[in-house]
């Protein structure tokens, strides 16, 4: 059993803290993971740790850094820097670029209570009111804005939900549809994947990881980022027309399970063992 030290980045996203919790929950069977500060690292125990952060990670805190790790941003570079800190030796991302032999690929899982909630979901009524939802933050706040003003010039009987915190399977239950509005290509926070899981049309951003979620927008719609005209037609069209989305959503049912966490686990333990080696 290896003791692992997972750290987790005051920068670190919404999907950084979820995949936190879902690789933590996979390795318990098998390894002993403990949370702790970056500068605690070294009073650990562990053997390797792995760090998770957005943007870029703080060279300060990395000068002497006492372990090989795994992080899921990179360092950042000045050239002012008189020391050189501990580079991680694997940058993981579900859109890893290929061809570098220190950026990895780890695939996006959605935890286990999406999977046993989606086994037994009931389809909401179709009721006079249509939900579409979506997880609020601040850089799609005005996409958002834009897009529901256009909506409201064609329908009264649609309803926009903005959830401030990541929605739970028994918050997605009376939702006609997901939105992930992200206009930026490092916002991995769209929450796609659990609506997938759930069985939720879904209707996205074209950026590079809702293109993969959506199988190149076979098992959902891509609009382009930014583009509040292309989002109503899609959403629209996804509402009321049923075809649309029984076709998506069906495809999708048969891909969802590559978000299992078995599969990024299987990844994972490979990383570690390579810190190891």
């Amino acid at each position: 059993m290896t003791r692992i030290a997972h750290i987790i980045l005051p920068n670190a996203s919404e999907y950084e803290r979820k995949s936190q919790r879902i690789d933590q929950a996979a390795l318990a069977g098998s390894h002993e993971v403990v949370v702790v500060p970056v500068a605690e690292a070294g009073r650990s125990g562990a053997k390797v740790a792995h760090v998770y952060a957005s943007e870029e990670l703080p060279a300060a805190a990395f000068l002497r850094f006492p372990l090989p790790y795994v992080a899921s941003a990179d360092l950042r570079r000045s050239r002012w820097q008189l020391r050189r800190p501990v580079e991680p030796r694997f940058v993981v991302s579900p859109l890893a670029p290929d061809g570098h032999p220190r950026f990895r690929s780890l695939p996006e899982a959605v935890e286990e209570r999406y999977f046993e909630a989606a086994a037994v979901r009931e389809e909401p009524p179709s009721g006079d009111v249509r939900t579409v939802a979506s997880f609020a933050r601040p850089s799609t706040r005005i996409f958002v804005e834009q897009t529901v003003a256009r909506i409201e010039r064609f329908r009264s009987d649609v309803r926009w939900q903005l959830f401030s915190h990541v929605p739970s399977p028994e918050d997605l239950a009376g939702v006609d549809l997901w939105v992930d509005p992200a206009v930026r290509n490092d916002d991995f926070d769209g929450c796609t994947a659990e609506a997938l899981v759930l069985g939720l049309p879904a209707v996205t951003s074209r950026t590079p990881v809702n293109v993969q979620r959506l199988e190149q927008g076979r098992t959902g719609t891509l609009v382009p980022p930014g583009d509040p005209n292309e989002m109503t037609h899609a959403i629209l069209a996804t509402l009321f027309k049923r075809e649309v989305a029984e076709t998506k959503r069906s495809a999708a049912r048969q891909t969802v399970s590559k978000f299992r966490a078995r599969l990024r686990l299987r990844r994972l333990t490979e990383l570690y063992a390579a810190l190891n080696s």
